[in-house]
């Protein structure tokens, strides 16, 4: 159960431009006022550990070409960062 777990299993656009420096989640606090990312969460569907997911759309108050460059970070089930790009 992920209940409670921030960044678990999650998959964010983090406001660095590299994998050392990604800094927090990517959005505009100014007219986003609660984090769009939290909800943002990859599962497995079978036994095999396979991850899905469905079209997510999120609002950051950016715009595409603002998010373009920014760092990719994919987070395990305790939330620690596993992967960037």
């Amino acid at each position: 159960d992920i209940a409670g777990v921030a960044n678990a299993c999650g998959i964010h656009v983090h406001a660095g431009l590299s994998c050392e420096d990604a800094g927090g989640h990517y959005y505009d606090n100014a007219s986003v006022t609660e984090d769009p990312w939290k909800s943002v969460r990859y599962t497995t569907v079978d036994g095999n550990g396979t991850a899905s997911d469905q079209n997510v759309q999120v609002v950051t108050g950016w715009s595409l070409a603002d998010v373009d460059g920014r760092t990719m970070v994919v987070h395990d089930v305790a939330g620690a960062r596993v992967a960037c790009a």
